[in-house]
């Protein structure tokens, strides 16, 4: 069974997992079409500096960057069902789970700064993880926001996910003036940090005309289709579904994981909102995933029935290889 084999803990399925995500991205490699994604025009500056000239100078490049930043986010949201105990079974399900929601859609799969804001978002989610283990986690809320910044550079529309990370501060009951101040304060940083750099070579003015532009661009609405539609739909209904059997099973959970759950669903309820205004389009997705990944793996793991569970993992598997072909 192909859920079964890969939601476990041997070395087989830690090595196939790398090998899955990779055929995922293969078409990237290959597809002779524009290979990145700059979502802001123009670019942020860390990008701009950092990442467009190494990295998005050829399509290879710029696949492979992608296909290590999907790496590295599953492995960090694996880690992090592992060592907060979210998941019934620690396996690298996780990462294929995140691979597999994120990889339908051609122009969510190519390099863009979308894909850096979610790797800090992550992590910056972590840190606050590890402040409800700690007497006083007002330290890590300003870390997690700080890190949160540090990926607005990226995409400055990052901040507007800033709300989401003080509703996930609030639900693990870490809100106090303290850390709301500190985490305001880790998000203002690195603008901060960034314009001083920028006053220091009389600049200033060009980093405020880039953030404001950057803020009011409009990335344009992606161009559904038939098939885009229908896969959409299954989806919705699938994470639907995700969410109400977690939410049904968290009577008989820890009080802690229950507030996990509460941040993730919060996590697909956000960015979920944000595809429909104008200033966000199907870039989210990558976002939605990481708590989509988690609400699903955890409703699969508590299927009794294993040939229905096989036959769901294999309809989300069926559908994104056939979005490989059909959506762009």
């Amino acid at each position: 069974m192909l859920f079964r084999s890969l939601h476990n803990n041997t070395i087989s399925a830690m090595v196939l997992a790398p090998f899955v995500v990779l055929g995922l991205w293969a078409r990237y490699f290959f597809v002779d079409v524009t290979h990145i994604t700059t979502l802001d025009n123009p670019a942020m500056p860390i990008w701009d500096f950092l990442i467009d000239p190494y990295l998005s100078y050829s399509r290879f490049t710029a696949a492979l960057a992608s296909f290590v930043l999907v790496l590295v986010i599953g492995f960090t949201i694996s880690r992090l069902a592992s060592r907060f105990g979210i998941l019934r079974q620690q396996s690298m399900m996780m990462l294929i789970m995140f691979s597999l929601l994120s990889s339908a859609f051609f122009s969510v799969q190519k390099l863009s700064p979308f894909w850096f804001f979610v790797l800090f978002f992550v992590l910056g989610l972590e840190r606050i993880f590890v402040g409800v283990q700690k007497r006083n986690g007002t330290v890590n809320c300003f870390d997690g926001a700080f890190l949160v910044g540090l990926g607005s550079l990226f995409y400055i529309k990052g901040v507007f996910f800033f709300p989401l990370l003080l509703v996930s501060i609030g639900m693990l009951r870490l809100a106090n003036f303290k850390s709301v101040l500190a985490s305001f304060i880790g998000l203002l940083l690195p603008f901060i940090l960034s314009f001083a750099w920028y006053f220091f070579f009389n600049k200033s003015f060009l980093f405020v005309d880039v953030l404001s532009e950057n803020l009011a661009s409009n990335p344009g609405q992606y161009n559904h289709g038939v098939f885009s539609r229908i896969y959409m739909g299954f989806m919705i209904l699938l994470t639907s579904l995700s969410i109400l059997m977690v939410v049904r099973k968290m009577g008989t959970q820890k009080v802690v994981t229950r507030r996990y759950y509460r941040v993730f669903v919060w996590i697909i309820l956000f960015s979920s909102a944000a595809v429909l205004t104008p200033f966000f389009s199907v870039e989210v997705l990558p976002l939605f995933a990481v708590g989509a990944a988690f609400t699903i793996i955890s409703w699969l793991e508590s299927v009794s029935n294993n040939l229905f569970k096989e036959m769901v993992f294999l309809l989300i598997f069926v559908f994104t290889i056939a979005g490989q072909f059909l959506l762009f």
